[in-house]
C-alpha cells in the first residue's frame, strides 16, 4: 500500500485533481486503464465540479470500496454492506480532518498543493484501512477473470 500512497501523491503533483490522483491508483485493480479512470474522475475535482462539496479524494476513495464491496450484481444485494464501509470510511477521514466536505476542510479557501497532497495520501489509507477491517483482500483485475 506504501506504493499506492507514493503512486496517488505522484499522480496529484503531476496535476491529476484530486479525485483522479486516488482513483487512477487503483485503476488496474478496477479493470480500467489509466485514462479511463481519469477521465471518468475529472468532474469529481474541486468536491464535484469545483464547488467544494464532497471531497473529490474521499469520492474517490468511496468508489474504489464501492468496487471491492459490492457483489456487482442486484440479485446479490451488498448495498448495506457496501453503504456501512462507506460510513466507516467517511468516520475515519472526518476524524482526521473534521469533515469530508472540501469547503469545511479548506476553510472556504483554495486548495494548496501541500495540504490537499496529504489529504488525497490519506484517502488512500482509508481505503486500506476499511477494506482491511472488512477482511476484504485486494485483487487485481487479472485475478477477477
Amino acid at each position: 500500500m506504501k506504493e499506492k500512497v507514493k503512486c496517488a501523491g505522484e499522480n496529484y503533483q503531476t496535476g491529476y485533481n484530486c479525485a483522479q490522483a486516488v482513483f487512477c491508483t487503483f485503476a488496474d485493480e478496477l479493470g480500467l486503464n489509466e485514462e479511463t479512470a481519469f477521465r471518468i474522475m475529472e468532474g469529481y475535482g474541486g468536491g464535484f465540479g469545483g464547488m467544494q462539496e464532497v471531497r473529490s479524494a474521499f469520492s474517490a476513495a468511496a468508489a474504489v470500496i464501492s468496487y471491492y464491496i459490492s457483489s456487482g450484481s442486484p440479485e446479490e444485494n451488498t448495498r448495506a454492506k457496501t453503504y456501512c464501509a462507506v460510513r466507516r470510511a467517511a468516520e475515519i477521514y472526518e476524524k482526521e480532518y473534521g469533515s469530508i466536505r472540501c469547503r469545511e476542510i479548506l476553510h472556504g479557501n483554495a486548495p494548496k498543493a501541500f495540504q490537499c497532497g496529504m489529504k488525497v495520501k490519506d484517502a488512500v489509507l482509508v481505503v486500506q484501512k476499511v477494506l482491511a477491517e472488512e477482511s476484504v483482500t485486494m485483487k487485481t483485475a487479472q485475478a477477477d477473470g
